[in-house]
């Protein structure tokens, strides 16, 4: 990792629940399934006994984050440097945990896929903050469930596509098994614009890809990416 590191200057991220399986905040869908909720889908707001407890479910990991023992990992600080150092292109994450806001540097550079942790939206005007001159809509946490339009759609488009314009020459997919299609889409996309312009495509994870998968990457690393990338990089 470390010799593809040190001569990259454009390289893009794609995460998953992996990288903030060290950080103290466990937020994330898999924590979700084990509060034994109805299907985490849309439909769980047909049922006032399911919002209940989806709500206070997003409540206890809302407040886990905002702990003492929430911390960035060390692959989310190597994340930060790469950003002040102006050679990381974007870090698109399907995680939540909004754990990239204690590194500024990292946040301004990280795009959500499934919502985040720490914010409401309207469900009437879909806008997370200030007064409107509508009639009041539900209050619903910024947690993309399952058949739901995506109300930063644009914004990830752009930063997919703009990611693919600067012909990235390290994609790094980690933590993740990519099970949903839209990330696997991303993911594709933004493997296969590396390799075109020259780079390389690494996979980290303690899982490995799917057989389908495979051939889009160059290297496949197993193991937790917090090791892996502590073990890779140090005195990079």
């Amino acid at each position: 990792v470390r010799e593809l590191l040190r001569p990259s200057e454009k390289i893009v991220v794609i995460s998953g629940a992996g990288i903030s399986a060290n950080a103290g905040c466990d937020s994330n869908f898999q924590e979700l399934r084990k509060s034994k909720m109805a299907p985490l889908d849309r439909s769980l707001y047909f049922f006032a006994q399911d919002i209940r407890r989806f709500h206070s479910t997003i409540l206890e990991l809302f407040e886990r984050l905002q702990s003492d023992s929430c911390m960035p990992t060390p692959f989310h600080r190597l994340m930060d440097n790469l950003a002040h150092e102006q050679r990381l292109l974007h870090h698109i994450t399907q995680n939540f945990d909004c754990v990239e806001q204690q590194l500024p540097a990292l946040e301004a550079k990280t795009v959500r896929l499934h919502g985040r942790l720490d914010q409401m939206r309207c469900q009437k005007c879909n806008q997370v903050r200030g007064l409107r001159p509508l009639s009041i809509g539900r209050l619903k946490p910024d947690v993309l469930l399952c058949g739901e339009p995506h109300p930063d759609d644009n914004e990830i488009v752009e930063a997919v596509e703009h990611d693919m314009a600067m012909r990235p020459d390290l994609a790094l997919v980690v933590g993740t098994r990519l099970e949903r299609d839209g990330p696997r889409s991303i993911v594709t996309s933004l493997c296969k614009a590396a390799r075109r312009s020259g780079g390389v495509a690494v996979w980290i994870s303690k899982e490995e890809p799917a057989l389908f998968l495979r051939p889009l990457f160059d290297y496949i690393l197993m193991g937790g990416c917090d090791g892996i990338v502590s073990s890779s990089v140090r005195g990079f």
